[in-house]
């Protein structure tokens, strides 16, 4: 018995001495983040730096933060942000942010308020602290300018994983749910009120294909390049419209985007009576735009949708023989 209570004692003390060392670790390691920060031009700055939790867990919180990046004339303010870990798996985070944040962009200030926001992350527990995924969660999240206009939207799911069985491709999802859009943009989209106030749901989901893994603990000063662009869908419902887009792209040797995108609109034309009602589209072209879509369109058969190929090479972007434009870099 007293060898039995010996073994729980050194045991007790080796996990006690393993869980200051690792708190101190993650102080260390979180100020001398912040200090690599303002390093590089930008300023964060913040009031308390604290991690309790013992004996399981590595339980941070942040007080009175404050990203300021003079280059891009971008500021947050949060009064808090707290970080929760696992004490036997600290590459594991869950971050839980303020119900209300300030965020200015170029001199606008914009309030964002949230009933519940938090992420999570994974890195590799390797020396390069290869990124796995991350998370955001937000419910009910609502975007304040200082007059009042406000962009609401039931539930927003932002995250990018590594693709499995892959090194250095990620796969990227979007989705926000009954987005209500401010009334000025609204009316300007629609200034007949023909539609309804909410737009049922906006979705990303795409799978991109990096020249280089992501890293957090590398010694390259150049960020990952994008090299692929696999479009499994971008999609959009307001009303009885609604909008899929498809498609694979890659980069050229001169940056381009290259390759081909299909779009599919269910009533279309509806979308360009809202053109035209906005002064979007010049009315005594609608009809002219109406003939050149039924005449590109690729599901005549599906009377209500219309399906197009958009091509894209050589640096210019075609609709069948109409030539659009410059091709996007990538």
């Amino acid at each position: 018995m007293r060898k039995l209570i010996l073994l729980v004692v050194v045991a007790a003390t080796l996990y006690g001495g393993y869980w200051f060392v690792g708190r101190a670790q993650v102080q260390e390691g979180l100020i001398g983040a912040i200090a690599d920060i303002n390093a590089s031009g930008t300023q964060l700055t913040y009031s308390t730096l604290n991690t309790r939790g013992f004996p399981s867990r590595f339980d941070t919180t942040i007080t009175d933060l404050v990203f300021n990046d003079p280059v891009s004339r971008i500021r947050w303010d949060a009064p808090f942000l707290q970080m929760f870990a696992l004490a036997y798996r600290p590459n594991e985070v869950i971050a839980v942010f303020a119900n209300e944040q300030v965020i200015t962009v170029d001199g606008e200030t914009f309030t964002l308020f949230t009933d519940d926001m938090r992420a999570s992350g994974k890195v590799r527990a390797n020396a390069a602290l290869s990124f796995v995924n991350t998370t955001v969660t937000m419910d009910n999240p609502r975007l304040r300018t200082e007059d009042g206009a406000e962009l609401a939207m039931a539930s927003l799911l932002a995250a990018t994983r590594l693709t499995p069985d892959t090194t250095q491709t990620y796969d990227v999802f979007l989705d926000a749910r009954s987005v209500v859009l401010p009334d000025a943009i609204r009316h300007l989209i629609d200034p007949a009120n023909t539609q309804p106030p909410l737009i049922q749901s906006l979705r990303l989901d795409t799978v991109v294909g990096l020249d280089a893994p992501i890293e957090l603990n590398t010694q390259s000063t150049a960020a990952p390049r994008i090299e692929t662009v696999n479009i499994k869908e971008i999609a959009a419902i307001w009303a009885d419209m609604s909008v899929s887009v498809i498609g694979d792209l890659a980069v050229d040797a001169a940056g381009f985007a290259e390759g081909s995108v299909t779009l599919s609109a269910r009533n279309w034309q509806q979308a360009l009576d809202l053109a035209v009602a906005s002064s979007l589209l010049d009315a005594d072209v609608h009809l002219t735009y109406t003939t050149i879509a039924t005449a590109l369109d690729e599901t005549p058969h599906i009377t209500d949708t219309l399906t197009v190929t958009l091509m894209i090479s050589d640096g210019q972007m075609r609709l069948g023989p109409i030539p659009i434009g410059p091709a996007p870099r990538l």
